[in-house]
């Protein structure tokens, strides 16, 4: 009996969006319980570890497994959300040297501690921190303890604001359904992407424990480096051992 599956999940697509997909291509009925180990952000693509069955009840356990990212670092640019689907805000363009970036990324291996971002599903008091954040509370994150395992500097290169703002306007299409203020959000991109010049980014590689938000990670990068940053994009290439997304289910479909 298959008890678990790996799905990618696309940019714009909630877990749940991804779990219910997955459940009508494999014919898998109502009847048998599935969830998801782990969640993505609406802009974060990647892999989701599914389980399936009596294997629910081992969530827990799914939970603690190690992640491997690949991710984007966009400099110059900070926003509400810690990633591109947020409310920005601006400073001057920077330049940011391959070296530089790769010597903070080896300086922040090992323990890290990091604030939850403010628009998560983390709880503060029984509430989601972003519903809080919404109200207008106001309210100091909680902060996690992670381990960043390893972490690289892939590649450097840069857009320009036409680029830039075509980029965020594409990905901001992407969301489905849900309220996540994409005509504010929209609006607001286009007033601070007004002039020329171009923005710099940093592809990277991490593999970290879970809990790691890699929109928290990206602006400490920022920080390290003399500006603000936030996440340009998250892909989840790897949950522990799960990567592979091909299977015969129990169930007896192609998955």
């Amino acid at each position: 009996m298959k008890r678990h599956a790996v799905v990618e999940k696309a940019v714009g697509e909630t877990p749940l969006q991804a779990l219910e997909a997955f459940r009508a291509r494999t014919g898998i009925p109502r009847s048998v319980p599935i969830t998801y180990a782990g969640r993505l952000d609406p802009m974060a693509s990647g892999k989701l570890l599914l389980l399936i069955g009596e294997e629910c009840k081992k969530k827990a356990s799914y939970l603690a497994l190690d992640k491997e990212y690949e991710f984007e670092v966009l400099f110059g640019l900070a926003s509400d959300t810690g990633d591109v689907l947020g409310m920005p805000s601006r400073t001057s363009h920077v330049s940011v040297a391959h070296e530089d970036v790769s010597s903070v990324a080896r300086s922040l291996r090992g323990p890290l501690t990091l604030a939850y971002p403010l628009y998560s599903s983390r709880t503060v008091g029984g509430v989601p921190l972003f519903r809080l954040t919404r109200s207008g509370a106001s309210v100091a994150p909680p902060r996690i303890t992670t381990t960043i395992h390893s972490m690289r500097c892939l590649s450097t290169r840069s857009l320009n604001t036409d680029e830039l703002r075509g980029a965020v306007r594409a990905k901001l299409s992407l969301l489905q359904g849900g309220d996540f203020r994409q005509d504010e959000i929209a609006a607001r991109w286009s007033e601070v992407l007004t002039d020329g010049g171009t923005f710099a980014i940093a592809k990277m590689r991490t593999i970290c424990s879970s809990g790691t938000y890699i929109r928290s990670l990206a602006p400490l990068l920022g920080a390290k480096l003399g500006t603000i940053a936030l996440a340009y994009s998250i892909h989840r290439s790897k949950i522990g051992r799960y990567h592979r997304m091909l299977g015969i289910g129990w169930w007896g479909k192609r998955y």
